[in-house]
């Protein structure tokens, strides 16, 4: 039996790995495959889902992803050997994209069925209720709404094949830190005046970084929306799973 050869082995792995940042540097879809993985495995922690339920999570997003890869192989195979317009091709690359579609759809519904519960619901709709007690939960909730934000916007632009990460890109990372800085203190003042007038200077702030990424040419209106929707949706799900009495 011939010994393994470490070498070969190092050498095989880093052209795997080369496989797998190319595939998320030239892909939008696979981007966005990535940063689900990322919100899954925050979430996971939050929700503190059982074993059974983060191999399930983990399964039916790995399956995306490699169903995603091999959809980037054969449409890479038939832009190289098709140079014009052939239909067999272009069934082929349908079907190529309808098997994502369906592993995609599966994930989805997986993840309804593990995260969308009448339990969770209610914690979920209790962000609402206000009533906070224990302020050092209310920390944790701060600090993790901004650690799964910035996750979040650098597994958005990191693969970009031009710009950085501070400039540019499909979402408006500016604007999502100053939503979630706002909607975060949502849930941690007081119902007194001085809460209002806090709340009132904190989206007052998000407007104006608002209006100063539009004058930005890096980026659209779209990208400013999805940085504000971004930025309000992480603090509600993270205060309403962990900040919770």
């Amino acid at each position: 039996m011939e010994p393994p050869n470490l070498r070969r082995f190092a050498r095989s792995f880093r052209h795997a790995m080369d496989g797998v940042l190319d595939a998320y540097r030239s892909q939008r879809h696979m981007r966005a495959h990535f940063v689900f993985m990322a919100c899954n495995a925050i979430l996971a922690l939050i929700y503190k889902l059982n074993a059974i339920e983060v191999a399930v999570l983990m399964l039916t997003i790995t399956l995306v992803i490699f169903a995603e890869m091999i959809n980037t192989v054969v449409e890479a195979t038939l832009n190289l050997v098709c140079e014009t317009y052939h239909p067999i091709a272009r069934f082929v690359k349908d079907v190529a994209a309808g098997a994502v579609l369906v592993t995609a759809v599966n994930s989805c519904l997986v993840g309804l069925c593990i995260y969308v519960n009448p339990e969770r619901l209610t914690r979920l709709r209790a962000v609402w209720s206000g009533g906070y007690q224990d302020e050092s939960a209310l920390l944790r909730a701060l600090a993790m709404s901004l650690v799964l934000l910035l996750i979040i916007l650098t597994a958005i632009k990191v693969g970009r094949p031009e710009g950085s990460v501070l400039t540019g890109g499909a979402v408006s990372g500016h604007t999502a830190v100053a939503f979630c800085f706002a909607g975060s203190l949502w849930f941690i003042v007081k119902d007194t005046a001085v809460a209002a007038l806090a709340m009132l200077l904190a989206v007052g702030t998000a407007l104006i970084v608002v209006q100063l990424r539009l004058h930005d040419p890096n980026h659209r209106v779209r990208t400013v929306f999805y940085g504000a929707i971004l930025g309000i949706l992480v603090p509600m799900i993270v205060f309403g799973v962990l900040a919770r009495p």
